[in-house]
């Protein structure tokens, strides 16, 4: 996922002057009306230019909070001729964050999670200022939030707090979110143990183009969890899956194609030894045990929580 992006640069909203005129009649010569058709003068657009380098820094030194979140993109970036200073990103991050702005808490998280250039990595920091980013409703702040504590990473794992996190998210439409939300339910982690609730929250995902809750969707139909066992419609989403790149997905409707041709085999064999079925109990043929395939056998590959960001 990139992490940080160019902002626009707020621009002077466009406004067409002028007035239409009263059509006036005119007579010809043939005495035959006319209309003199209005003509109204517009102006260029006129666009202010964005800030110069020297310009967003005197900005925000002045206390600006919108230009020190982008003058610090800028400096992370090396956009608009600015050098690529993390350190200096930082500082002017650590500003606004400290007047309480999501946007800069997140950022500056994302910052000391990793770290960069100059800049040691402090995953615990990171974590609080998510948090405090969620708070006030950054959603891709609350995902961080939970996948610390899901994790533990800068944090000790507290299920309970990752899933009030995603739980933030999700409410806010993080896709990602309301997956890793579902396994909660479906594990009984952090939660009493759900699968009307993981259901649903799979479907949401699905239905959004989600792969991983396409997956997840699809084992909770061939398991028959929270829903009725539906073994066609967990291929079916499997597929989708797979077709979007999950190589789980991918493993998992090859080996439930399997196990469905297995059955089919199976069936079919039934109904041929009924039909030949000698008609005598003397004449019977004993029974043999089906050696059970091997596909067959191998259980529904794990549904795993999304490790990153919701973009796919």
């Amino acid at each position: 996922m990139k992490i940080f992006t160019n902002i626009a640069v707020a621009a002077g909203a466009v406004v067409l002057f002028g007035v239409l005129p009263t059509a006036s009649w005119s007579q010809t010569t043939d005495n035959e009306p006319v209309i003199n058709d209005p003509v109204i003068e517009v102006p260029q657009d006129a666009v202010d230019p964005p800030p110069t380098f020297e310009e967003k820094l005197k900005l925000a030194g002045e206390g600006d909070i919108e230009i020190q979140i982008s003058l610090a993109k800028d400096y992370l970036s090396g956009d608009n001729d600015t050098p690529v200073r993390p350190v200096d990103a930082a500082r002017w991050l650590t500003t606004a964050s400290e007047k309480g702005n999501a946007e800069a808490q997140f950022l500056l998280a994302n910052l000391l999670r990793e770290g960069a250039k100059g800049l040691k990595a402090n995953p615990k920091n990171a974590v609080t200022l998510y948090a405090s980013a969620a708070d006030k409703g950054h959603i891709e702040a609350a995902y961080w939030a939970a996948d610390a504590y899901y994790y533990g990473k800068g944090v000790k794992a507290v299920p309970g707090k990752a899933l009030g996190f995603y739980e933030k998210a999700a409410d806010l439409g993080h896709v990602a979110s309301k997956n890793n939300l579902g396994l909660m339910y479906l594990q009984g982690k952090g939660v009493d143990r759900d699968l009307q609730t993981a259901f649903r929250l799979f479907s949401d995902t699905a239905k959004s183009g989600n792969s991983w809750g396409q997956n997840n969707l699809g084992g909770m139909y061939e398991m028959g969890w929270g829903t009725v066992k539906d073994t066609n419609r967990a291929l079916q989403l499997y597929q989708r899956s797979a077709a979007a790149g999950n190589i789980h997905g991918a493993s998992n409707m090859v080996r439930l194609r399997a196990v469905i041709e297995v059955a089919a085999k199976a069936e079919a064999a039934e109904k041929q030894r009924t039909t030949d079925a000698p008609d005598t109990a003397a004449d019977a043929v004993p029974e043999t045990e089906a050696t059970p395939d091997q596909d067959a056998a191998i259980p529904p590959a794990e549904t795993q929580i999304l490790g990153g960001s919701s973009s796919n």
